[in-house]
């Protein structure tokens, strides 16, 4: 196993081999690295070279490798493959892992390579629900207990049907029909009488998730109850998988870094060396955007010509009224996303964030306008430029904390992801309110100004 910071160092060794053409040699390092290890080093080789080392693997190494890199880059690497291989690598897979990678395949190819698989009966399931729900990140329901079984039957059960103590985390009980009753936890069964019923050592609340919730609130469960693993179950009850939480970890990684890419209007499958192409695809249409709405901006700094004309050195405060309302919109926008991702507040409840927002606005504008219009006075020697920078400065704000929060809550309201576009419209709305106020003021001073 290779120290995660000596992963350069296992790197370097790799390329060592293959420069000297030992590919043998390369493909018993990738072997003898931790899984991870293993996936990081081989999804940074060029495809030939990751032809020659996969197909040098046995199907349990190959196996390991797979299900610790992304289903999208495990795609690329086994189109080097042919079905019958990928098949039995597939087989030595947890049926949810190999489920993603199938389900990044081409439909027609993916169903060839299930035809395939030994296991194809305990993935074949999994693919049959959205990927970014519960049944899409479940694994297959564990063998689950009767509720008249005695717990000396129980642990018999066990012997016969657990053969990994890491798959247990508790026990469920199902009734005749496979519906969830109960949940035994393992402290439990130990401390019963061998006699007792299941029935009567079982908890009968069951804390459980429909197969069609979103995974992003599935991960919001396992943070509030502190779970390590979680029943699903379809409309009628009945147990159909299980939630782990190595399972709801990829989820937090792959649900932060959208909605990090979103803020940014970056496409969720941006890389720091992606094509010149997918790159200009993923960013020049936010950029378009953001440019309309600078127009939008500047058409309200346009109606005001003839005042900055009169008075120019108000051209010198305009952006640091218009700047630190983006600033403070931006950061209410990201406390108020936040809230709305980890579940903290809804759509009915942003009237109370919005009266908080508000109130933290007003104290920041007040403090904020108070200073800027001091540092006006002193700088320029005209109160009355003060007192106009310090009310726009203290409006700006303001809005900038309602924009923060009726945007991406509005989104939500209708079922737009709050991450993707609110920064767009926050910003034009603090640029717009803080140019309009400056300005505003300024032409109804004006007298007092030149």
């Amino acid at each position: 196993m290779v120290d995660p910071v000596k992963l350069a160092d296992a790197m370097e060794q790799m390329q060592v081999l293959l420069q000297a053409d030992d590919l043998d040699g390369a493909a018993e390092f990738l072997r003898a690295l931790h899984p991870a290890d293993g996936a990081e080093i081989l999804s940074t080789l060029d495809p030939e070279t990751q032809a020659a080392l996969v197909t040098r693997l046995q199907p349990v190494d190959l196996a390991e490798v797979f299900g610790q890199m992304d289903a999208e880059d495990a795609v690329d690497v086994v189109q080097h493959l042919d079905e019958e291989a990928l098949a039995d690598v597939l087989d030595e897979m947890e049926p949810d892992v190999a489920a993603d990678l199938l389900g990044e395949m081409e439909p027609a190819e993916a169903t060839a390579v299930l035809e395939q698989m030994d296991e194809a009966h305990s993935v074949a399931p999994l693919l049959a629900y959205p990927e970014d729900t519960a049944g899409g990140i479940m694994n297959v329901a564990p063998p689950s207990l009767r509720r008249y079984m005695t717990v000396a039957e129980a642990f018999a059960f066990l012997k016969e049907h657990y053969h990994d103590a890491n798959q247990v985390f508790h026990l469920y009980v199902l009734d005749r029909n496979g519906r969830l009753i109960g949940v035994v936890s393992l402290r439990a069964l130990i401390l019963a009488e061998p006699q007792q019923t299941i029935e009567e050592v079982m908890r009968r609340e069951v804390i459980s998730v429909r197969v069609d919730m979103d995974q992003e609130e599935v991960a919001q469960i396992f943070a509030r109850y502190d779970l390590l693993a979680l029943p699903v179950v379809d409309h009628d009850d009945r147990l159909v998988g299980l939630v782990t939480v190595d399972d709801v970890v990829d989820v937090l990684e792959e649900e932060a870094t959208e909605d990090i890419y979103h803020l940014a209007q970056v496409s969720p499958d941006a890389a720091v060396f992606a094509p010149v192409a997918d790159a200009l695809r993923s960013r020049l249409p936010w950029l378009y955007v953001n440019m309309g709405t600078a127009f939008l901006a500047s058409m309200v700094v346009a109606f005001f010509e003839d005042t900055i004309a009169a008075v120019a050195v108000l051209a010198v405060f305009m952006p640091i009224v218009a700047g630190q309302g983006g600033n403070a919109g931006n950061q209410t926008m990201t406390i108020i996303v936040r809230s709305l991702a980890l579940g903290e507040i809804d759509v009915r409840s942003a009237w109370r964030a919005a009266r908080h927002e508000f109130v933290i606005g007003l104290l920041n504008g007040i403090a904020l306008g108070i200073s800027v219009g001091l540092v006006a006075w002193l700088w320029m020697g005209n109160a009355v430029l003060g007192a106009v920078i310090g009310l726009a400065m203290l409006g700006n704000l303001i809005v900038a904390a309602l924009a923060g929060v009726i945007v991406p809550t509005t989104l939500k309201r209708l079922n737009l992801d709050p991450a993707l576009a609110s920064s767009i419209f926050v910003t034009t709305a603090t640029d717009v309110m803080g140019f309009a106020l400056f300005l505003g003021l300024a032409t109804l001073l004006l007298r007092w100004l030149t």
